[in-house]
């Protein structure tokens, strides 16, 4: 992983609000096709779940997220075979979950 100062700063937006992050320059792309999964599921709830604020429906899609990081780490666990791609997109959303709370 790269030094912190190897980071550039970028701005991602989820749910309508801005976070400031640093990301390395090969995972800038990565990260921001993660953030569009990410604001695509929200609408989802959104549109499904009209009746629930944006915080709720922000939860079920970080829930959803950790759900599946969870299965994916049981199966590598239980010595499942690991899809690399899958493995990446889990990474780059722990790093952004650990840049958005620090």
């Amino acid at each position: 992983m790269a030094n912190a100062q190897d980071n550039k700063p970028i701005t991602v937006v989820i749910a309508g609000r801005p976070y400031p992050i640093r990301v390395a320059d090969t995972e800038e792309q990565g990260l921001r096709a993660l953030v569009g999964e990410i604001n695509d599921r929200f609408n989802d709830f959104q549109i499904k779940y009209r009746d629930r604020d944006k915080q709720d429906c922000l939860v079920m899609t970080l829930l959803t997220y950790a759900s599946e990081l969870r299965s994916a780490r049981e199966q590598a666990d239980s010595g499942g075979s690991s899809d690399q791609e899958l493995t990446q997109r889990l990474s780059r959303l722990d790093k952004l979950v650990e840049g958005m709370l620090g």
